[in-house]
């Protein structure tokens, strides 16, 4: 046997174990959307590293058409993986019973064709464009306000998803548009392997750096600032006293500067001891907490609510409003009128 088809068998099934030990690592301490998910993902890309070994028999093996239809279902997974990663929440239509069913049949209806008919149909090249679709979907997941995610865990993350999401792109490409020498070529499939193998070592090692900051973030908000962050938290408290919160083009990177810190500091500081995931969560809690204390002001009772939104740094009504909604459960409009009712109630009181 070659020496290269050696090595990438070495590569591909090391690949397979490290899937199997990340399993078994970070099992206890996932929910069970993310257990299901990650078995999933593990489970496809499992198939996919069988399917592309460089052994010619394999390609006749009685289990290709299993390996090919976890295969085509590997794209799905990560891009309903980057979904996940990002809104860390289970799609509304997937809470429903019907949701549930539908997916769940899609997917057996997919497999049970690659499994009876293998790629010798149409529904393979309708796989192509689907997953083709769901590269894109992963990538725009993954790398939409990146910067503005403060979990450097999740940072990471994200980018080895985006990764994944290319590789596989690549391999899409190379394996049914170029020519057959070319997609069974020992060292491309070789570099495939090592690819993937890198990227999984990765994973397992920020999974194990990751434990500990995790459980210590858990714990931010009731633990004082320690002496190392207090001299930036307090110019921190000073710029947001002084309303620096209201600029519209405020980022990570220009409140770093401001403060003289690198911005991967700044994250640390936000997140693990202010407890926001994400630098827009942390600057929209002082606009709306400005804004509805502009709302509740009797000399304000005519200023238009566009006016108080764009004065408190929003670009727009339409986010304010639905930010506000979400922290206040009333309009803008419905807080600023029971907030005046109540005030006269108050003063008719006395």
């Amino acid at each position: 046997m070659p020496l290269v088809t050696l090595a990438d068998l070495f590569f591909r099934f090391n690949s397979i174990g490290l899937l199997l030990a990340l399993m078994l690592f970070n099992w206890p301490r996932l929910n069970q959307t993310e257990r299901y998910l990650s078995a999933a993902l593990a489970l496809c890309l499992s198939l996919f590293l069988l399917l592309t070994q460089p052994l010619p028999e394999w390609r006749f093996n009685p289990l290709r058409n299993l390996f090919l239809a976890g295969t085509e279902l590997l794209p799905l997974m990560l891009c309903a993986s980057a979904w996940y990663l990002i809104n860390q929440r289970v799609p509304n239509w997937l809470n429903r019973p019907s949701g549930r069913w539908l997916l769940g049949g899609s997917l057996l209806a997919s497999s049970c064709v690659f499994l009876l008919y293998g790629s010798d149909t149409h529904w393979h090249t309708v796989m192509h464009l689907l997953s083709a679709l769901a590269m894109c979907a992963t990538l725009y997941y993954c790398l939409a306000n990146f910067n503005d995610d403060l979990v450097n865990h999740r940072r990471h993350l994200r980018l080895i998803l985006a990764t994944f999401a290319l590789l596989h792109c690549l391999l899409l490409v190379g394996f049914e548009l170029s020519a057959s020498l070319i997609r069974r070529d020992p060292l491309f499939l070789l570099a495939n392997a090592v690819l993937v193998f890198c990227l999984l070592l990765l994973v397992t090692c920020l999974s194990r750096a990751s434990r500990v900051p995790r459980q210590e973030s858990a714990q931010a908000d009731t633990q004082p600032v320690p002496v190392k962050w207090q001299s930036t938290y307090q110019a921190l408290n000073t710029l947001l006293e002084q309303g620096i919160y209201r600029e519209p083009e405020l980022t990570i990177g220009t409140l770093a500067e401001r403060l003289a810190i690198p911005p991967h500091q700044l994250r640390v500081l936000i997140n693990q001891q202010l407890g926001f995931n994400n630098f827009s969560q942390f600057v929209n809690q002082h606009r709306l907490a400005y804004a509805a204390e502009q709302l509740r002001d009797v000399a304000q009772a005519r200023t238009a609510i566009l006016s108080i939104a764009y004065e408190a740094g929003f670009n727009s009504i339409g986010p304010f409003n639905r930010a506000f909604k979400q922290v206040y459960q009333l309009t803008p409009g419905e807080y600023r009128k029971q907030a005046l009712n109540q005030l006269q109630i108050s003063e008719k009181s006395l």
